[in-house]
């Protein structure tokens, strides 16, 4: 019965419209400290595209550092029921949604995805007109935490750079989920640290990109690390790396 009634648009409209008021009521009543925001000040509202990335479960935090006036931004969102919800939010918000799923980390190359290549075609549009494309690379399913080579191609592809980006709430639940996802509770405190930004020329190998993937992924965990701790959290840990 709950399953075919989120289904329906009526219902998807109305948990993204109360999960984007959520998001805005986060970023205004949370007191933000932001690190390294010199390593991307450059980048950032210069008519040129960007990739941002940052892990699923932080996602109800990813307007908080973000000022739309700046950049246009699109963000990856998977083709599934919850999808539709997160969809509905980003319309709510004045995001631009691209429905579809990259390749999982692990993944055979001969596997595709979820509406994969109509992403990846949208996201490529968005950045040569000079957006920003937001991706959380471990969702929607994980594993929790590892970087595909998605964004890295995209990456490739059009020239942008890479942006590292990742956040933590002093008050907070979380949730037993495939991504531990952490829902921020109001008025606390917050920390906003950014990467070093990475850029991929067209000529880099398929063996120099893994490289840098997972560079990337280990960045990106440190900097998760960083906040958590910073504000009194255990550090969550990604999954374990399968091999197929």
């Amino acid at each position: 019965m709950f399953k075919r009634l989120l289904r329906r648009p009526a219902v998807q409209n109305t948990l993204g419209w109360s999960v984007a008021q959520y998001m805005r009521l986060i970023k205004r009543t949370t007191r933000w400290e932001i690190r390294n925001f010199e390593r991307v000040e450059h980048l950032i509202g210069q008519d040129k595209g960007i990739i941002a990335l940052t892990w699923h479960s932080r996602f109800m935090m990813l307007i908080s550092a973000w000022d739309t006036n700046l950049q246009k931004p699109h963000v990856m969102i998977s083709r599934s029921r919850d999808g539709d919800i997160v969809s509905a939010a980003c319309k709510s918000l004045g995001i631009t949604a691209l429905r579809g799923s990259a390749k999982k980390a692990g993944k055979a190359p001969s596997q595709k995805s979820k509406g994969g290549d109509a992403a990846a075609a949208a996201a490529m549009t968005a950045i040569r007109a000079g957006g920003c494309v937001v991706i959380t690379p471990d969702g929607p399913r994980g594993p929790r935490q590892r970087l595909g080579d998605g964004p890295l191609r995209l990456a490739r592809a059009t020239g942008a750079p890479l942006m590292p980006c990742t956040f933590a709430v002093a008050r907070r639940k979380e949730i037993d989920s495939w991504d531990r996802f952490i829902l921020p509770k109001l008025f606390g405190t917050g920390l906003i640290i950014w990467g070093t930004p990475v850029s991929i020329p067209a000529d880099t190998t398929d063996s120099q990109l893994d490289a840098l993937r997972l560079s990337i992924e280990t960045d990106m965990n440190d900097l998760l690390a960083e906040a958590d701790t910073a504000l009194g959290h255990t550090p969550i840990l990604p999954d374990a790396v399968t091999t197929q």
